[in-house]
């Protein structure tokens, strides 16, 4: 190998020009390829200021496969497409606060007043006492009970959050809980009563499972939040139904936003999931004012 400085590149007789480089590392780098594939060669600059590779011609294909082949290995990888995140929020641990907070205030087990005004009670429902689709997501049987819905709706809405942002990831989980409510009144009618924001956790569930669709992991996803749903979801003194119903509607929503991205970072996005309360707190007011 030789770098030759002169102002016209020196083609020597039975040698051809195989690269040319504006910058000289990229011409000692291919220099360097060649020397190590035995192949004979010179670099010399041009007369525009650059640098020129020649070769021999007999050995120009096999210069040029070497040099193809090595670009080939070593082309600049593709950074990988960074997956939508809106970013850290308190919203679901404000959730789960706010969950917490009133199941104190309203008693572990919920006072009389208020498990008979506020439960899924089916049949109530179905008569027209629309309310208690809202109002049973905030009672709970006992701390136990609260506690695992207040993690769990802390995690599940944290990592929807940050899929879809505070305020739609808020008002989908609240949807996917009165839903689920609502549709297992509808299917068990008389005699079915339950509380708790199980339904609504399980909506959460379900709709982080089916965003991943269409990706080639969907079905294993799916398949994850219904194992989920079975370990979680089945004991002896849950509503499997409700459950059920709630991830069902979950998965429903998800599909319908999967091609949604996060919006940006503003002051109104933890505003508009706050406003999540307000039809629960009317709610709990038609339920106490009767």
């Amino acid at each position: 190998m030789a770098l030759d400085s002169d102002n016209e590149t020196a083609h020597r007789t039975g040698m051809a020009q195989l690269r040319e480089e504006r910058d000289r590392n990229a011409a000692l780098d291919q220099s360097v390829v060649l020397l190590a594939m035995g192949i004979p060669h010179e670099v010399q600059t041009t007369a525009s200021g650059g640098f020129a590779l020649l070769v021999d011609e007999g050995d120009l294909p096999a210069a040029e496969a070497a040099l193809t082949a090595w670009e080939s290995e070593n082309a600049p990888r593709p950074k990988p497409i960074a997956k939508p995140d809106y970013g850290s929020s308190f919203v679901g641990i404000a959730a789960g606060l706010a969950i917490l907070i009133f199941s104190v205030q309203a008693g572990l087990p919920p006072a009389e007043s208020f498990a008979d005004r506020g439960s899924a009670d089916a049949a109530r429902m179905l008569n027209g006492e629309w309310w208690r689709a809202l109002t049973a997501l905030t009672l709970h049987a006992d701390v136990a009970h609260v506690a695992a819905n207040v993690a769990a709706i802390g995690i599940f809405l944290g990592a929807l959050v940050r899929r879809l942002g505070p305020a739609v990831a808020t008002w989908l989980v609240l949807a996917a809980g009165v839903a689920g409510n609502v549709l297992t009144a509808l299917v068990a009618r008389d005699g079915h009563v339950s509380i708790g924001s199980s339904t609504a956790v399980f909506g959460a569930l379900g709709v982080l499972s089916a965003l991943q669709v269409p990706r080639r992991r969907a079905w294993l996803t799916l398949g994850v939040g219904v194992a989920l749903l079975g370990m979680l979801g089945t004991g002896a003194h849950t509503d499997l139904l409700a459950h059920l119903l709630g991830f069902a509607t979950g998965v429903a929503e998800g599909l319908a936003c999967r091609r949604l991205r996060p919006p940006s970072r503003s002051i109104c996005q933890p505003g508009l999931a706050l406003l999540a309360a307000a039809p629960m707190a009317l709610s709990w007011w038609r339920a106490l004012a009767r």
